[in-house]
Order: C-alpha cells, then structure tokens, then sequence
C-alpha cells in the first residue's frame, strides 16, 4: 500500500470554508470524501470507528481550530459465533 499526502494551504472566506465543511460532512454519510487540487487527488474512504479530536486556540489576535479524523481503511472480521451472557442460577453462592 503506497503513501499519499495530500496538503492545502491557502486563505479562504468563512463561507467557502462553510461549504467544504459541507463537503465533508457529505463525504463521511456517503463513505468517500475526495480531495483534489490541480492533479493531486486523494479519495479516503472512512470505515467503522472514526477518532474525531477537535481543538481550538487562542493567542494573542490569532485563533486556531484544528479538526483531525482517523480511522483504519480495512474490514473489520467479525467473530464467527456472537458472545453470549447469561445469568447463573445463583446456586454456586
């Protein structure tokens, strides 16, 4: 499996930043998000479980929000029986 990096910095109006949010947002209840710039192109494809860590600052006049979501792009195999728990009878008391 190869590496791929794909990486944007630029400065955008809120409501251009509003509507890739969107994007986002779209991508993840559909299962691909893709990202494109010029030729550079990555499709993520999220699956199961998604670690999500949000964190904002404040420094003097700037601000920082940072978004991060990771997650593992492979099938997960499910056990072949189901766990099964049943309560004793209390006799072992």
């Amino acid at each position: 499996m190869s590496n791929k990096i794909f990486k944007y910095d630029g400065l955008q109006e809120p409501a251009v930043i509003a509507d890739y949010l969107e994007a986002v947002r779209d991508g993840f209840a559909r299962g691909a998000v893709t990202l494109t710039q010029g030729e550079q192109v990555l499709e993520l494809l999220p699956k199961g479980l998604v670690s999500v860590t949000i964190e904002g600052k404040q420094k003097g006049e700037d601000r920082k929000l940072k978004m991060t979501f990771r997650w593992k792009e492979r099938e997960c195999a499910l056990p072949d029986a189901p766990l099964r728990i049943a309560p004793g009878d209390g006799d072992d008391a």
